[in-house]
């Protein structure tokens, strides 16, 4: 079963354009996990637009963790809503809720692509500031990213919702209800974070 849904919203908060923001709101079954919505607000004039990913069936806090071994266990599937928090936790970063951050379907591979594309970002800031210790982190984690896509280095690959809208689905992954401690730390920052305590 999928739907699509077209609604228009009005005007545009971002240009002003009259009548232009419509939202598509698509509504389908994720195997092994339920009804979602996947929901993309767009400006027919501007350009801009925000997606995000909700359950339509009630969930609990939860926390999905998968350890990538071998290449098949970067198809499991990652399921993101702007709640969520995932960490990737030997190369250190975390991809939190903040203004900048949006719902998506993908799975692990498509998740440290993000991550890589974001390090490139940052390696081309830090090379400007001539930051040569900074840039030979970023290095070192985009060398490991690419040993783990090309399964030779492991991964722990970790998602937390405080309203249970975020998942990681496969065979390998390992779910649990979120400590009331593990809740008051959910952050809603900025959107990736390099913690240089566990990375690098």
């Amino acid at each position: 079963m999928s739907e699509i849904h077209e609604i228009r919203l009005g005007d545009c908060p971002i240009c002003g354009g009259k009548n232009t923001l419509k939202a598509l709101n698509h509504i389908h079954e994720i195997p092994y996990f339920g009804k979602v919505m996947e929901s993309t607000i767009i400006c027919e004039e501007c350009g801009y637009r925000n997606a995000d990913v909700m359950l339509l069936e009630e969930k609990e806090p939860r926390a999905y963790v998968v350890k990538v071994e071998e290449e098949k266990d970067l198809f499991t599937r990652v399921v993101r809503s702007k709640s969520g928090t995932i960490e990737l936790e030997e190369i250190g970063i975390k991809i939190e809720p903040g203004p900048a951050s949006q719902g998506f379907v993908s799975n692990v591979e498509g998740v440290l692509e993000r991550a890589r594309e974001t390090l490139l970002m940052a390696k081309r800031f830090k090379q400007q500031e001539n930051d040569e210790e900074s840039v030979r982190k970023i290095e070192e984690i985009l060398s490991y990213i690419a040993e783990v896509k090309e399964g030779k280095k492991p991964l722990t690959v970790k998602i937390m919702d405080p309203f249970g809208n975020s998942a990681l689905i496969g065979e390998k992954v390992k779910s649990r209800l979120l400590t009331k401690e593990e809740l008051e730390k959910l952050s809603t920052g900025p959107y990736i974070i390099y913690d240089s305590e566990n990375g690098g």
